[in-house]
């Protein structure tokens, strides 16, 4: 038997520096297969903001259908609830507390569109993905900052010409109207706005169009929005202008769309308070007309 620690060893396939010139003389088929190093793949970033202007555009298109869809119910349902009273489809149309209810009921949806939307396009969050970013130790400071900025803006709109009366006055006609327009207006309007134009609108137009242009546009589409209840008249356009660029740019240096919330909800606050006590707490709103 022979002893497998005597045998002679099997020839080797790896090259050495003394066969090297018998290796490359040896058919491809012998040829050694070179090694091939392995390198880890990069971690995924996703690119911010990871939607297109086509998912915006969907927002859009959402937020139209939405608004039309429960301003059609609340319509009906106040048909029916003032049947006996004959009140005519125009004036419930233009009752405060059908538009601003509907409006009320509209919003929850839209914003649940725009989460599930966002979700499916980036690995990240919601409140993440938009930068939501909230600003613990200064959210007093933006609200009063917020409000500082109404009265500073308002101030200033009083060497502008604007109208005595604006379209956007009728849903201030009565005492309940009011409180349900000024609690809307702090509070779920200003997170949907600031949602769309800062959290999703902005980062869009900032990555193909720059800072300045994108605080621009942005400000231009916010007072776009606004322009019906301002019966299109350039001077308050202007004045809501100005606040949009104002509220872009504290996104913009704060990275929080948090942020800009908290001036939002300051700002309309301010508004809402200055007509309340002024029109002895919405119960005598003829006074702010005159």
């Amino acid at each position: 038997m022979s002893d497998p620690e005597h045998e002679p060893p099997e020839p080797s396939l790896t090259p050495t520096g003394d066969n090297d010139s018998a290796w490359n003389d040896a058919p491809a088929c012998l040829q050694p297969i070179p090694a091939v190093e392995v390198v880890a793949p990069l971690p995924r970033r996703d690119v911010f903001p990871p939607w297109s202007g086509w998912d915006v555009a969907a927002v859009l298109c959402f937020t139209l259908a939405a608004v039309f869809l429960f301003s059609t119910i609340a319509l009906g349902v106040a048909h029916v609830l003032t049947s006996k009273r004959h009140v005519s489809v125009g004036d419930l149309a233009s009752n405060p507390m059908v538009v601003i209810g509907s409006q009320v009921a509209a919003y929850p949806a839209i914003i649940l569109f725009m989460i599930l939307l966002v979700r499916s396009k980036s690995q990240e969050r919601f409140w993440q993905a938009i930068r939501w970013n909230w600003p613990h130790a200064s959210v007093f400071g933006f609200l009063l900052g917020g409000m500082a900025f109404a009265f500073l803006v308002e101030f200033t709109s009083r060497w502008l010409p604007i109208p005595k009366s604006l379209p956007v006055e009728r849903f201030l006609s009565d005492t309940a109207g009011a409180y349900l327009m000024a609690a809307f207006g702090i509070t779920l309007a200003p997170l949907l706005e600031e949602l769309f134009f800062r959290g999703m609108l902005y980062p869009l137009l900032r990555r193909g169009l720059g800072v300045s242009v994108a605080v621009v546009l942005t400000a231009a589409a916010f007072a776009a929005i606004h322009s019906a209840q301002l019966g299109y008249a350039w001077a308050p356009l202007l004045s809501i202008f100005v606040v949009g660029v104002a509220f872009t740019l504290v996104r913009e240096r704060t990275n929080s769309v948090g942020a800009s919330f908290l001036m939002h909800c300051g700002y309309n606050l301010a508004l809402f308070a200055t007509l309340w006590v002024g029109s002895d707490h919405f119960r005598h709103l003829e006074k702010m007309a005159s």
